[in-house]
């Protein structure tokens, strides 16, 4: 039985090229101080950061769950992460629990979308990518248009992707038998590796998008539609596996 649940995550990438530091932020919330708990939102950020913790070193990522995740610790992680990266370097930010349009909700408070742009304008890295597996997490298009786009202009600025979960009218769910996330679930394998289609040892913007977006069609009967947005390449470098 699905669960409705969000999640919202932030993410930047490289080119080939170049190998740059990845900065991380990874917040999931289960269980809320207003008591409108959900379930596995706090695994699908443990789940992030088990897949990064060997991409980068401890001082540069941040896992928050639960009543760590309150908004001023959040904004203050984010900040303090975002400010360090240099202009080579990757910056994300990961976000799991409940949301509106154009808001994400902190363990306590509301963390509203525009205070996360304002911190990725004033964060060096060139680029970065947003990942949102939310409920209405489509508003964060500025088109109306609800096909399923992989490119497109995006208010966070250039050189940004979005991937999001839903439509802006669609709930993101969670699955008792993945105990995820939908998209967390396949988004997580995807950046592991199973989206890398011609095996080069690269995650591109397109394949994790090709991958991804039919898996969580799938698995929901087409009640939850991904959708790829922003001012980007298709084919920029999201993450470079290990080769271990």
């Amino acid at each position: 039985m699905a669960v409705r649940k969000t999640l919202f995550i932030l993410f930047l990438v490289f080119p080939l090229s170049i190998q740059g530091e990845i900065y991380a932020v990874l917040v999931g919330i289960s269980e809320y101080a207003s008591g409108n708990n959900l379930t596995y939102c706090h695994r699908d950020a443990i789940d992030m950061y088990t897949m990064l913790k060997d991409c980068t070193t401890p001082d540069k990522i941040v896992l928050l769950t639960d009543r760590q995740a309150k908004l001023d610790s959040i904004v203050f992680y984010t900040k303090k992460l975002f400010r360090q990266a240099q202009p080579d370097d990757m910056v994300l930010f990961f976000f799991s629990g409940h949301g509106n349009k154009n808001v994400f909700f902190a363990y306590d408070k509301s963390l509203y979308f525009s205070a996360l742009q304002t911190i990725f304008k004033q964060t060096k890295a060139r680029r970065k990518l947003i990942f949102a597996d939310a409920c209405f997490a489509g508003t964060l298009r500025q088109s109306g248009d609800q096909t399923a786009s992989t490119s497109g202009k995006s208010s966070a600025g250039t050189n940004v992707l979005l991937f999001l979960s839903t439509r802006s009218n669609q709930h993101a769910q969670e699955n008792i038998t993945l105990e995820n996330g939908i998209f967390t679930h396949f988004l997580v394998a995807g950046l592991k590796g199973d989206a890398d289609a011609n095996k080069d040892g690269y995650i591109t913007a397109i394949e994790l998008f090709n991958f991804v977006y039919p898996k969580v069609r799938e698995r929901t009967n087409s009640t939850q539609i991904p959708v790829m947005w922003g001012n980007f390449d298709r084919n920029m470098i999201v993450l470079k596996l290990n080769s271990n």
